[in-house]
């Protein structure tokens, strides 16, 4: 079909060039799936790679400009940085992203800022330098937003998930914490507790500080007072923490532990007290893992897929990487996943 978007209309002026969004568009694609046939990459399907270039040539779609949208101008590689490779969360997402950016043609440099948020601004300003096409990161504190500013304006794209980027109008992949917190608690209020324990650390965290206001909500809905022990950290600071409610004539029937770490510290020392679940001690933990289905009793959480997180977040930079070597890049997105309650047995025998 011949192309007709650069023809002169009668007592008009030509069309605007036609952009890369419009070919996706027509074609019924991904943006990065028309970049993967601009660049005659292999990973696409004959038969989508017929849709993509009918759409180009019906549109009349410069390929000279196409060419070169992603060659010679930056690295055909993204980077990762997350606060902890050793925790399971983050390593799940490290995982998740490295296969699909090779998927996508990508190669992936992912370091671990070790929770210190001057690192991990050095470390994505290295990246800017070293032309990388795209960034991802869960951050590990309160950033700089001069200086992503400046990263975005060298044509960075940048995605933050897990945790938002205060202060930078960028796109992020975020969890809903604050509601299957809620959640979580008032299945406990369900089953008749009223004095219920919020227990964790490192409460400045944006996903742990959301957990805590969902806790508090739904407490303080029920006119319960909230009751918040946020230096559990280790397993000795559970038992030592355990061992002191233990003395007390009144003490929580039922915890909430804020994050996976917390849950097994809380379980560990649970055990070594003799303190059963749930006959003495009711618990709920945020963050499913595999053991929660082989313990006894079963362990109740809320349950977060770092899986999804991660692909949602990749899938974003990469359609924000072809924005913006396109030049029509648009309003930043911020995306919701759900957190869901998986009910089991360590709130009651019979759980509802």
């Amino acid at each position: 079909m011949a192309p007709t978007s650069n023809r002169k209309h009668r007592g008009s002026s030509p069309r605007v060039r036609p952009t890369i969004r419009e070919v996706a568009k027509l074609a019924g694609v991904a943006l990065m799936t028309v970049s993967r046939v601009i660049n005659d990459h292999p990973s696409v399907r004959p038969k989508t790679r017929k849709k993509v270039q009918a759409a180009i040539e019906q549109l009349g779609y410069e390929r000279n400009e196409a060419a070169g949208m992603l060659k010679g101008h930056r690295a055909m590689m993204i980077g990762l940085i997350v606060p902890d490779l050793s925790d399971i969360f983050f390593a799940t997402c490290a995982n998740t992203i490295e296969q699909l950016a090779r998927d996508n043609g990508y190669m992936t440099l992912i370091v671990s800022s070790g929770h210190n948020a001057e690192l991990e601004m050095e470390q994505a300003e290295l990246m800017a330098r070293r032309r990388l096409s795209g960034l991802l990161i869960i951050t590990s504190g309160k950033c700089d937003p001069a200086r992503v500013e400046k990263l975005r304006a060298s044509g960075l794209a940048v995605v933050a998930f897990d945790r938002p980027l205060d202060g930078v109008g960028t796109d992020a992949v975020l969890i809903e914490n604050r509601a299957g917190a809620e959640d979580a608690v008032n299945h406990l209020i369900g089953h008749g507790h009223k004095r219920i324990a919020c227990v964790g650390y490192d409460d400045g965290a944006y996903p742990v500080s959301e957990r805590i206001k969902g806790y508090r909500n739904a407490m303080l809905s029920k006119g319960l007072q909230p009751e918040l022990f946020m230096k559990i950290e280790t397993f000795e600071a559970a038992l030592e923490w355990l061992r002191a409610i233990g003395s007390k004539s009144v003490r929580p029937t039922a915890l909430f532990s804020t994050s996976y770490r917390v849950s097994v510290h809380l379980l560990r020392a649970l055990a070594e007290l003799k303190i059963r679940i749930p006959d003495n001690m009711a618990m709920i933990g945020f963050d499913d893992f595999d053991l929660a289905t082989l313990i006894s009793p079963p362990l109740t959480t809320v349950g977060q897929s770092p899986v999804d997180l991660a692909k949602r977040a990749a899938r974003l930079l990469f359609d924000r990487i072809v924005e913006i070597h396109a030049g029509t890049e648009s309003a930043p997105a911020k995306i919701m996943l759900p957190a869901t309650l998986i009910v089991r047995q360590s709130c009651g025998t019979h759980e509802t």
